[in-house]
């Protein structure tokens, strides 16, 4: 078994054929976008750490939201929030410059998937025990000042983390694709629906993850370090070696500077749906951000505070307010999040059949609907609506992040010198850029009578222009694999 699996990771790197063509200062380069990638087998392979990514952010949207909601006023959790999408703002193309010209012997992205798993972990490990340490250093049921700060740390510790490790999840899958970018990219999606699964089924069967963190967090660092290693021991991935020796100094200028390079250099289409995933990513993250507080405090006229620890041992039993609003949490990360899944992975099946048949462009246009229904949701408070809308900006999402590799390489090549790194990040940094819109104005809008609708409300609204623009501004012929 294991030397299948050795002999299967030697093809992983599709070897240089005859698709040389010339750069803009006439060089020859080698375009392995025309090439035909790994095998499928070798797809699910390298795709499966994105398994280990998405359990990370569903964990982090699922458990500690909610979590910081029990330690934290409204405004705060939405304040300490900003710290994610600002780190993947920043961190993202930073790592993806860095990565494109790490000249290691093992490649050029597995040594940073390795030391993202390995401090994922680390943080992790603290974050599960941060109740434990904040009553080590004094905490009282009426004063966890220790137990917020430790959460609050390792909640920033994570963000930097996951993006540290995800970069180049994404990269590798792009390199080793090859013509058949779309399926590569499906497959991946997938994967990450599977770690979103592994989520909302852990809350379906044990109830919110903030009541059990320690086992939750143990499962999460098991899968992330079984996922990570896998790609880092099996699949071979080739030895970057640069032309001109890099200098580090220049390397280091030059990633410090990928964010507004990165957009400056866009082409026209990319610029475009940069745009369109920037405010799609607003409008899914105005309920996604917050849908534990959505379903427990809006729908279900629930209550936070003492939540997570009503009913434990010294504790008073918990209220009809308080059970409200854990029966909304489990709904909103439980059966909602897992039926969400289940269609989103069957749309991503037949998601490269609908980009060779109907093009890039109206798959995106028809992505784009579902979350314009948000802006109902904000308004009703009938659950099985509320859940129908959820479930089908599924179709958004898994959309939105499927195409996204796929449309760059579709647009520069692949080749050695491309800067995938440097444009990935830029997308990246769109996808922070929605969320850290949406977590600097929450703080104020959840103030208002409307509560966590009101974001909700808004994010309907962006996701309204973000169809219009795909519709009438998005100029694209992809009907590739």
């Amino acid at each position: 078994m294991d030397s299948k699996i050795e002999d299967a990771g030697v093809l992983a790197t599709p070897n240089d054929a005859d698709y040389v063509q010339k750069d803009a200062d006439g060089i020859d380069v080698v375009d392995k976008s025309q090439q035909e990638g790994m095998s499928i087998p070798m797809m699910f392979l390298v795709c499966c750490p994105k398994m280990a990514m998405n359990m990370a952010w569903a964990a982090q949207w699922a458990a500690l939201g909610p979590l910081l909601q029990v330690l934290l006023s409204y405004s705060s959790v939405q304040g300490v929030q900003i710290v994610g999408p600002t780190s993947g703002l920043l961190v993202a193309p930073f790592i993806g410059v860095l990565s494109d010209t790490t000249t290691s012997k093992y490649g050029r992205r597995k040594p940073w998937l390795f030391w993202g798993c390995i401090t994922s972990i680390m943080c992790w490990a603290v974050m599960m025990n941060a109740t434990d340490i904040g009553n080590s250093l004094g905490d009282t049921p009426d004063d966890r000042t220790w137990t917020t700060v430790f959460v609050v740390f390792c909640y920033v510790w994570m963000d930097i983390t996951c993006n540290l490790t995800q970069v180049p999840v994404v990269l590798l899958i792009a390199d080793l694709a090859g013509n058949r970018q779309v399926t590569a990219a499906s497959i991946g999606q997938g994967w990450s629906i599977a770690g979103s699964l592994v989520v909302s089924g852990y809350i379906s069967f044990f109830g919110p993850a903030h009541q059990s963190i320690k086992p939750f967090m143990g499962m999460l660092m098991g899968i992330m370090f079984v996922c990570c290693m896998s790609v880092c021991w099996f699949v071979k991935e080739e030895q970057y070696i640069p032309a001109v020796k890099p200098d580090t100094k220049q390397q280091l200028k030059d990633a410090f500077s990928a964010l507004w390079v990165g957009f400056k250099k866009l082409p026209k289409v990319l610029a475009i749906y940069c745009l369109i995933f920037l405010l799609l990513q607003y409008g899914y993250t105005a309920y996604n951000g917050a849908k534990g507080q959505f379903f427990g405090i809006r729908v279900k006229d629930g209550i936070a505070t003492g939540a997570d620890t009503c009913g434990t041992a010294g504790n008073p039993a918990c209220t009809d307010r308080q059970k409200a609003y854990n029966d909304g949490v489990r709904l909103a990360g439980g059966v909602t999040d897992t039926i969400f899944n289940l269609v989103g992975w069957a749309y991503l099946a037949i998601m490269p059949f609908l980009v060779r048949k109907i093009g890039a462009k109206w798959v995106i246009v028809i992505g784009c609907f579902p979350q314009v229904l948000l802006i109902i949701m904000a308004f009703c408070k009938v659950i099985a609506i509320d859940m129908i809308i959820v479930i089908l900006t599924s179709i958004s999402q898994q959309t939105i992040f499927a195409l996204q590799l796929p449309m760059i390489v579709f647009q520069i090549g692949l080749s050695a010198d491309n800067n995938l790194g440097m444009y990935a990040g830029a997308f990246n940094s769109a996808n922070c850029a929605g969320q850290f819109l949406n977590f600097a104005l929450a703080t104020q809008l959840v103030k208002t009578s409307m509560t966590f609708a009101l974001p909700v409300l808004i994010g309907g609204i962006l996701s309204t222009f973000a169809f219009l623009i795909a519709i009438f501004f998005l100029k694209l012929d992809m009907k590739t694999m």
